[in-house]
């Protein structure tokens, strides 16, 4: 019954003291509310030259939290990360896939450094920030042979210990792999775009956003979330090909879903733009802008029972809106200090309850994603089937798994999907919470697993309603 239930629903300157004093007490960071990236510390005019950088936490309403300062000297294995004060393509923000970590880049550099971007990476290091749920920052890991002489822009993680990042340089540029801790980088495009904007990953998948010839808006990197190039990197069908956009942050909705950040002028179409996916191709549907003539650059949202809610960046101002259809009204919700900026943005939603169950016996693989709350979606993917894919759902748990002929099954199956992608969507009902669900993969006429009848499994996964 409870089964059915489911799958049936299936600053002003004046601030900046305060500010300051904040950042001496650092909270851990709070569940369900926004950061944004700011640059400069306002005693100064923005320039090219290096500046400290922040974190600021507002809540989901605009009312200021707390600033997390990011380093600005060299304290035991962590090193300096500012910015370049009047780059705007820099300072984009990321929340890991496991939601444990946000996630910056810059410069190991004092604030003050000249020319900050045209510094070589050998002598002067790219650097990874990573913030935890505490407010720990670790900024150890280094990029010494990539974005040489270039903007280091951002960096996406699934767990808080494979990084991806996005840049552009005169070589080794475009989208980069690295460790936690390491100094060295793998190159990932197999060619164009070398000028990637902003990385990230929903469902599975790498993506990046770019700005160059050919390259107009979000791209897929590889297939999955690839650690070796060369790697292909391809516009999203229907999406722009052409000069004229300017894409930098996105958000997935949900597969079918998708709002981009144009910082073009709010004349020329700049604001939050809506796609959907319409019979494979990626269509917009209108345009959301900002109050003011600036576009939009960072972005960020959350849906949950139905509700989809964007937060957005323009430089100067942090802004709102609940998408309700076309005259969607943009509002703003906070300005940034004089002799700053704001630049990346990301709503903290509740970690995932997600876990991984091994028990594949075929060719198929699967993926989840979401973070099992009440109000939302699990995305179960099955990848790469041979026969014909369903998801299946259960209660009741087999343990370790049941061997049956020569696979194992995980749970009860006692709702099936069809289809190799499923979304199961979860009412908006308190008493569910504590709930265990459990996924995995079936791949019907598929070779490798059970012989009569024919059939493999996937992996799967444990997850408890939150």
């Amino acid at each position: 019954m409870i089964l059915s239930l489911v799958s049936g629903m299936l600053r002003p300157l004046s601030v900046l003291s305060l500010l300051t004093a904040a950042a001496l007490s650092q909270a851990p960071l709070t569940i369900g509310n926004i950061f944004v990236v700011r640059v400069g510390d306002g005693l100064a005019p923005l320039t090219n030259g290096a500046v400290a950088t922040f974190v600021e936490e507002y809540t989901s309403t605009g009312t200021f939290v707390q600033s997390i300062p990011m380093p600005t000297a060299v304290v035991g294995a962590n090193q300096p990360l500012t910015n370049a004060g009047t780059s705007t393509s820099e300072g984009f923000l990321n929340l890991s896939a496991n939601g444990q970590y946000l996630t910056l880049a810059g410069y190991s550099a004092l604030p003050g450094t000249l020319a900050i971007v045209a510094t070589p990476s050998l002598t002067t290091p790219r650097v990874i920030g990573r913030i935890s749920l505490t407010a720990a920052i670790d900024t150890s890991t280094t990029i010494t042979d990539g974005y040489s002489a270039g903007n280091i822009r951002s960096v996406v993680s699934g767990d808080g210990t494979n990084f991806w990042t996005s840049g552009n340089a005169s070589a080794n540029a475009g989208v980069r792999f690295a460790t936690l801790g390491g100094s060295t980088t793998v190159g990932i495009n197999a060619g164009a775009p070398s000028n990637t904007r902003v990385a990230g990953i929903y469902n599975g998948q790498l993506y990046t956003t770019s700005s160059s010839t050919g390259y107009y808006s979000v791209c897929s990197v590889g297939v999955g979330v690839p650690t070796v190039g060369p790697a292909t990197i391809s516009v999203l069908t229907g999406l722009p090909v052409t000069v004229g956009p300017s894409a930098y942050d996105f958000w997935f909705a949900d597969p079918q879903t998708l709002y981009i950040a144009d910082d073009r002028v709010v004349a020329s179409n700049g604001g939050i733009h809506k796609y959907a996916l319409v019979a494979g191709t990626w269509t917009l549907q209108y345009i959301m802008q900002a109050p003011g003539t600036a576009g939009c650059r960072g972005l960020s949202g959350w849906k949950q029972n139905g509700v989809t809610t964007l937060w957005a960046t323009t430089g100067s101002q942090l802004v709102s809106v609940i998408d309700v259809g076309v005259g969607s009204v943009v509002t703003s919700l906070a300005a940034a200090p004089t002799n700053t900026a704001f630049r990346g943005v990301r709503y903290l939603g509740k970690a995932t309850t997600l876990q991984r169950l091994p028990a594949t016996c075929g060719a198929a693989d699967i993926i989840a994603t979401g973070n099992g709350e009440i109000g939302t979606d699990l995305i179960t993917t099955v990848l790469n089937p041979l026969g014909f894919a369903f998801v299946g759902y259960g209660l009741t748990s087999f343990g370790p798994g049941l061997p049956f002929c020569n696979c194992t099954v995980l749970h009860d199956f006692s709702f099936l999907a069809g289809g190799p992608q499923s979304t199961l969507s979860l009412p908006f009902t308190p008493g569910l919470i504590g709930l265990q669900l459990y996924i995995q993969g079936l791949d019907f006429l598929a070779p490798g697993g059970c012989p009569d009848p024919l059939f493999t499994l996937t992996d799967g996964y444990a997850v408890t309603i939150q």
